[in-house]
């Protein structure tokens, strides 16, 4: 089987991600997110109210904020998959204070199910077939 690439790892909704790959992701996202806002700070800084450069700003904040947010969709998704839940699961979140804790708990200190569920193989190589066969 290939190794996914990184727009793969990033954007898809299939399979399962491990909690430590979770945390991972998501903090080098908000790294990212972090430089990226410094970088459009600065540019917006530098150019005036009434340019049409403030615009093409803006286009391009919009398109990277699209992309961040289907990236964190993603890695949720693939997530909830490892616990052997639905990506659904995701909207719990939007329970007023519970909600977050909840998901928090469930994505980010849980462990994922193990040996292969609905949504694939373990990410941790457990449970499959060459295991099964070892010792039957």
């Amino acid at each position: 089987m290939n190794e996914p690439t990184l727009a793969e790892k990033l954007f898809s909704f299939q399979g399962r991600l491990r909690r430590s790959n979770y945390w991972i992701y998501h903090l080098l996202q908000w790294l990212a997110l972090c430089v990226v806002v410094g970088i459009f700070y600065g540019l917006a800084l530098t150019v005036t109210p009434d340019s049409p450069l403030i615009y093409v700003l803006g286009l391009i904040g919009i398109v990277v904020y699209v992309g961040f947010v289907w990236s964190g969709l993603s890695i949720g998704v693939r997530r909830c998959h490892d616990r052997n839940r639905s990506g659904w699961f995701l909207l719990v979140s939007f329970i007023p204070l519970v909600g977050a804790i909840w998901v928090l708990i469930e994505l980010g200190f849980l462990d994922g199910t193990q040996g292969p569920n609905q949504y694939g193989p373990s990410p941790k190589g457990i449970g499959g077939n060459e295991v099964a066969g070892v010792f039957s």
